[in-house]
């Protein structure tokens, strides 16, 4: 069977030199699911991708995470809408979507007068619970530690996991093992001077250790928060990880 996870952006804050935020998209002989829809992912995205899409899952309501998914909306219902498709989300997710239709809504065309309400079909998730999308099996879920609530994702059927945002703990240390394939945030390379835990994010150390001690085969480390520190954070994340890590990048593909 031809599956894999395409990373889409992985930038953290915004878009910048041609790289999306936060998107990755598992692509199946089923079709394809979208995991978060940063600033750039939709224009990143394939035709047959958009066309096959059975389900987003957004991790969380933050920026580089969510701000595409109306542009997302906007593209499944004009000029012609297609079936709704199933939003999957921490609950807290709903005071966007009702934020965004308020505010990006037409009142002119029928379609869209609420556009995400009317592209997708919110199903709130709990983090910590699980959930199936058809065709692509159950997934499961950990809290974040982040400012809001937010869940990293975990695959069943396709064995990998995404983190999303969050700092270090034991319970994703837990979630994580025996994942072939990570997904991880390293947003800073060290915690000279940062807040890493009032912000809630990892360190390129933390990143590479919770790799390590869950046992992941491949390591894909995301969301750094300064493009310029790529090398420095790579250098240490192979100090502490010792199978195979690369620094995400758009369009790389994992065979899953």
């Amino acid at each position: 069977m031809n599956q894999s996870l395409r990373i889409v952006g992985c930038r953290a804050g915004s878009p910048l030199y041609n790289q999306p935020a936060s998107g990755s998209i598992l692509r199946t002989e089923r079709g394809s699911v979208l995991f978060d829809c940063g600033p750039g992912v939709l224009v990143s995205l394939t035709d047959e991708e958009v066309a096959t899409l059975q389900a987003v899952v957004i991790t969380h309501r933050h920026a580089d995470h969510c701000l595409d998914l109306m542009a997302l909306a906007y593209r499944l219902l004009f000029p012609a809408p297609k079936k709704p498709l199933p939003l999957i989300g921490p609950p807290s997710l709903n005071a966007m979507i009702e934020g965004y239709d308020a505010l990006f809504g037409i009142a002119s065309l029928p379609t869209l007068h609420h556009p995400i309400s009317m592209a997708f079909n919110f199903i709130p998730v709990i983090p910590g619970q699980e959930f199936e999308i058809e065709g692509f099996g159950k997934f499961s879920t950990c809290l974040m530690h982040h400012p809001i609530e937010t869940m990293a994702v975990k695959s069943f059927d396709y064995r990998f996991a995404i983190t999303a945002d969050g700092a270090y703990t034991d319970s994703l240390q837990s979630f994580c093992n025996g994942c072939d394939l990570l997904v991880s945030e390293a947003t800073y390379p060290d915690g000279n001077g940062r807040h890493i835990e009032a912000h809630g994010h990892m360190t390129a150390e933390q990143c590479a250790q919770l790799a390590e001690r869950a046992n992941v085969q491949r390591l894909v480390v995301s969301h750094l928060s300064d493009p310029t520190d790529s090398e420095s954070t790579m250098e240490i994340v192979r100090r502490h990880f010792s199978n195979e890590a690369v620094l995400g990048a758009p369009g790389l593909i994992f065979s899953c």
